[in-house]
């Protein structure tokens, strides 16, 4: 047996070794390449998988929605059957009355034609049943034309006659009427001369209560010839005029006296003032008259003192600051009459601001605008009464301004 060498072994074994791996390698590739493959059939096969799944449930959707459909579409198709049905049965009864109303129609047909026969019938024996009374009748109408006749010539010679005495009246009545104006113009001419001797009352606010005798002094002092015998007292004020022609006369009292003053000291016979308004144009000066509308040395004033007053002039009116001119008379010799009614002893009405006229009540008005309305109306109503009784009385009415100027106050 012949022996190898060993270089070959190794050499029989590396060529071994490599066909080895060539053909691993090949196989490896071969078998890679069948992977590869069958990975992306099977990728492939689960993609269409997934869209044959979703066209199956958007198929599923599309035959659920079409049962739907079905579903509706049997309920409408059942109830048009019903509709139908009743529809149907309407119709035949429709028929039905359609046929009873023909036999109705051709019976009333009937009828009429019977009626008209016989209304033609009874026409005709009723023609022959009035044909005597025609001649009756042409001769009543003759009567009744000649009745007419013999009316109007009646009623015109009546007209005639009223005429007449309508013309007849109204010249009495053009008589009566120049006698009226005559008898008016003399009534007119006869006031006249009465008034020349009528005694005309004086209004007390323009009476002289007294003069001032003395200018001088400290502190604007002066000196009246009125005092505690003429029941004058301390506090008392006076308007100064320089004469009595000069009292202002109008009601709303923006005329005032040329000055105004106060009494300090009283004696029995004289007083001692100031001066608490001046005019440097008109000074105080001797025998010039004093005037208070309140105030009289020999006479009680009565006053009715009426309605809300600003006597502070902060801008509201109130019942309260009555009471301070209530006082005020009072207190300055004169008696407050407390009633809403002028009788005619009144002296004076001092009265308060005019209230405003309540507006009208709502439909929805409750307790508290009804009774604030009522007496609302309450007070416009008896504020005007007062003044029309006083001015129809002719006693003298003053407001605040009037009120205070005639008294000597200040503002």
């Amino acid at each position: 047996m012949a022996t190898r060498p060993a270089g070959s072994g190794v050499l029989v074994t590396l060529v071994v070794f490599v066909i080895t791996t060539v053909a691993f390698l090949v196989t490896s590739v071969v078998l890679y390449s069948q992977i590869s493959s069958a990975t992306a059939e099977v990728k492939k096969m689960t993609e269409d998988k997934k869209t044959w799944t979703s066209q199956k449930i958007t198929i599923n959707k599309e035959i659920e929605t079409l049962k739907t459909h079905e579903t509706e579409l049997t309920t409408q198709q059942d109830a048009l059957k019903s509709t139908v049905a009743q529809q149907t049965d309407i119709v035949q009864g429709n028929d039905k009355k359609n046929a009873a109303l023909q036999s109705q129609v051709q019976d009333l047909r009937t009828s009429l034609d019977t009626a008209m026969k016989e209304r033609d019938a009874a026409i005709e024996a009723a023609k022959k049943d009035i044909a005597p009374f025609s001649n009756a009748t042409t001769e009543y109408s003759k009567s009744v034309d000649d009745m007419q006749q013999i009316t109007k010539s009646s009623k015109d010679e009546q007209e005639q006659r009223f005429r007449l005495q309508i013309s007849d009246l109204q010249k009495n009545i053009d008589g009566l009427s120049a006698e009226r104006d005559t008898l008016r113009t003399r009534l007119e001419q006869a006031e006249k001369k009465l008034s020349a001797f009528a005694v005309k009352p004086e209004d007390p606010s323009s009476l002289v209560d007294g003069h001032i005798i003395e200018v001088g002094g400290p502190d604007s002092t002066v000196y009246l010839d009125i005092g505690q015998k003429h029941r004058v007292v301390p506090g008392m004020t006076f308007e100064v005029f320089s004469t009595a022609e000069q009292v202002p006369a109008n009601a709303e009292g923006n005329v005032r006296g040329k000055a105004s003053i106060q009494v300090l000291r009283v004696t029995n016979d004289t007083s001692t003032a100031r001066v608490t308004r001046s005019s440097p144009n008109q000074p105080v000066s001797r025998n010039d008259v004093l005037i208070n509308a309140v105030y009289s040395p020999t006479y009680t004033y009565r006053m009715m003192v009426y309605g809300v007053f600003d006597v502070n002039n902060d801008g509201k009116a109130s019942t309260g600051e009555a009471a301070v001119i209530r006082n005020r008379i009072q207190e300055w010799g004169g008696k407050v009459i407390d009633s809403e009614k002028v009788t005619g002893d009144l002296d004076f009405v001092v009265i308060g601001n005019p209230p405003s006229e309540p507006l009208p009540l709502s439909p929805s008005a409750g307790d508290i605008e009804i009774e604030a309305f009522t007496q609302g109306k309450n007070n416009y109503e008896t504020y005007y009464r007062i003044m029309k009784e006083a001015m129809d009385a002719r006693i003298p009415v003053l407001n605040w301004n009037r009120f205070r100027a005639l008294t000597g106050q200040g503002n």
